[in-house]
């Protein structure tokens, strides 16, 4: 993916074209924003991101002012910061993009075509949308859309492994779960039905309504997890399985407790000589220090009458 919009990045420098917009499409949590993010490092430009799903009309071309005093008084459009703080070879993302106003795309299709905010033009900067279906309202704005769909973990094994990896790191679980079986349940019950909004992308009559999103996102996982509050009964077993394979390696690094393990405060012990560790990982440092928390709440009930 990063290498095909090297690609991308590269030719509009080269042409300037802007009869076709990229539009990354995947399901919440798929990394088009990060991956976005390491082009703009990786050729050391700006990255503007702007949340379409939040922006008005009146945001996207600026506001008028009055300059002048008496009959020389005379309104002057004063364009929008979105537009000024940009620099030749920068890159603007549309995040959320298909989650706009109707009126909004009205005036962001101008500015495509154009690259003028009004009177204002734009520098040459290369634009990228990110959205999680495919379905428009409009066919002057599809027709504008160059849909490019992330990297597909149904078809690639190393993007289910990249994708499993994530959810490792971003949990602090055992390496060893990335090969257990909960690792494999959790991924395909509920982590690559979300995948199934790029079969929309082969499938033209799909396009005009919006397919039920079905599974959880990683980042929703995650955030189950960083919450101690799981809904999701795979994930709940995945922590178990972690847990499980941290206690007989006596690794506690990885322990993430939930608050209702049965003799939680049993693992004190173990918790309390890594307290200050710098070798710890910013997810585990967190996660060392809620066990601690919820192990002296398991204590706090025990003692209370």
């Amino acid at each position: 993916m990063l290498e095909k919009l090297l690609k991308i990045y590269s030719a509009y420098m080269v042409f300037g074209t802007t009869g076709l917009m990229p539009h990354l499409v995947g399901p919440p949590g798929s990394g088009k924003s990060s991956v976005i993010e390491e082009l703009a490092e990786l050729v050391g430009v700006n990255l503007h991101i702007i949340n379409v799903s939040r922006l008005s009309p009146l945001e996207v071309e600026g506001v008028q002012m009055p300059i002048g005093e008496g009959r020389d008084m005379a309104l002057h459009m004063l364009p929008a910061t979105l537009w000024t703080r940009m620099e030749p070879g920068d890159i603007v993302l549309y995040d959320e993009f298909l989650r706009g106003f109707p009126e909004v795309y009205n005036s962001l299709l101008d500015i495509f075509t154009s690259r003028r905010a009004g009177a204002y033009h734009l520098p040459k900067v290369l634009m990228i949308g990110a959205s999680n279906s495919i379905t428009t309202y409009d066919e002057a704005l599809e027709d504008r859309l160059l849909h490019i769909p992330v990297e597909d973990p149904r078809k690639r094994v190393s993007e289910k492994k990249r994708l499993k990896q994530m959810l490792i790191e971003d949990m602090g679980l055992h390496p060893l779960t990335q090969e257990c079986m909960e690792m494999d349940a959790l991924m395909d019950n509920v982590v690559l039905p979300t995948f199934d909004v790029l079969d929309t992308l082969n499938n033209k009559k799909s396009r005009q309504v919006a397919a039920p999103r079905q599974g959880k996102s990683i980042r929703n996982l995650v955030s189950q997890v960083q919450l101690r509050s799981l809904v999701t009964p795979e994930l709940k077993q995945l922590i178990e399985e972690n847990n499980r394979c941290t206690l007989t390696d006596s690794k506690p690094q990885y322990l993430v407790l939930l608050g209702t393990e049965k003799g939680i405060e049993q693992h004190e012990a173990a918790l309390l000589p890594m307290v200050g560790n710098p070798k710890l990982t910013k997810v585990q440092q967190c996660n060392l220090e809620i066990n601690l928390q919820l192990i002296d709440l398991a204590k706090a009930r025990k003692e209370k009458p």
